[in-house]
Parts: structure tokens; C-alpha cells; sequence
């Protein structure tokens, strides 16, 4: 599948890096619409992202949740954020396999 970064996170990318690593992010990949260059008005931008293992469970709800608020101000979009420890389903994760794009 051909990947192609969306104009608006590829603008922004150097706040999106600094605003993940300020939240403890140490891996992120854009996927779905943003990367595939199916984007429209009315979707959302899609990461998946890998925290620092050290995080206890009240630092990692803290940072997700500040970190999808963070995006959503900047990016004036919604924000879905998969945590890569999270994802179960085969097929979601073959989905972004084929789509992901480096971010961090």
C-alpha cells in the first residue's frame, strides 16, 4: 500500500515530536486516512504510539490523555491514539502494518 504523509500533520511534524516526547512517547507511526491519502474534512488522524515502560498507571493515563488533547489543540482535528501495548486484534494490527509512517 503507497503511504504518503497528510500536508497537516507533515506542517506540524516538529511540534507533534516535541509534544510525543514531552508525554513520554518513545515510538510513533501516523496511520489510516493521514497516511494513505485518503483524508477528508471530516476525519480524524491516527497514531500509534509506544510510552516509556517505565510509566506507573497514573503517569501513563496522565500522558495519553494530555498527549490527545495536546495533538487535537494543534492539529484542530480529532485525535485517535492507539497505545501499541494495546493492540490485540490481528487484523487491526496487519492495517497498520501496511499503512504506518514514522513519526518518532
Amino acid at each position: 500500500m503507497k503511504t504518503n504523509m497528510n500536508n497537516l500533520v507533515k506542517s506540524n511534524l516538529s511540534q507533534i515530536k516535541a509534544l510525543m516526547t514531552k508525554h513520554g512517547v518513545i515510538r510513533a507511526y501516523l496511520f489510516g486516512s493521514a497516511a494513505v491519502g485518503t483524508m477528508t474534512d471530516d476525519s480524524d488522524i491516527d497514531f500509534v504510539v509506544k510510552f516509556k515502560p517505565d510509566f506507573n498507571y497514573t503517569e501513563y493515563g496522565d500522558n495519553y490523555f494530555q498527549l490527545i488533547y495536546a495533538l487535537e489543540r494543534l492539529l484542530k482535528k480529532n485525535v485517535d491514539l492507539v497505545a501499541e501495548e494495546t493492540i490485540t486484534n490481528p487484523y487491526l494490527l496487519q492495517n497498520i502494518n501496511e499503512q504506518k509512517i514514522a513519526v518518532l
